[in-house]
């Protein structure tokens, strides 16, 4: 019988940084039960490591935070970049229908040009 207790009972077994950045994820606001869930964990489990790790994982939540942050400034720059991209593609279209335009127009005067 505790055999069959044994086999039932599954231990959640990862490196202790993998565990940190689960508590890091529950300390950044994150429902514990959610994460737990997410990564196919008890909730319980997690509670604990929580409890365990939470002193240490200040340099771990500064990084995310600092990726975090950088991800927002990469954000806004591409939405920069593609604004600018968009009037230049904009501009560039204009310029070809005009020389379109004048292509024609020479044409019809001087029809043997090329």
């Amino acid at each position: 019988m505790s055999e069959e207790l044994e086999s039932m009972k599954r231990r959640f077994r990862c490196p202790n940084e993998t565990k940190k950045e689960l508590v890091v994820e529950v300390l950044s606001g994150y429902r514990t039960e959610i994460v737990a869930r997410k990564h196919g964990m008890s909730p319980r489990t997690l509670s604990q490591w929580v409890r365990q790790y939470q002193d240490e994982v200040g340099d771990l939540m500064k990084k995310k935070q600092n990726d975090a942050e950088k991800m927002k400034q990469n954000a806004a720059n591409f939405k920069e970049l593609e604004k600018k991209y968009n009037d230049a593609m904009k501009l560039l279209g204009e310029k070809e229908l005009e020389n379109s335009i004048l292509r024609d127009l020479v044409k019809k005067k001087y029809p043997d040009w090329k």
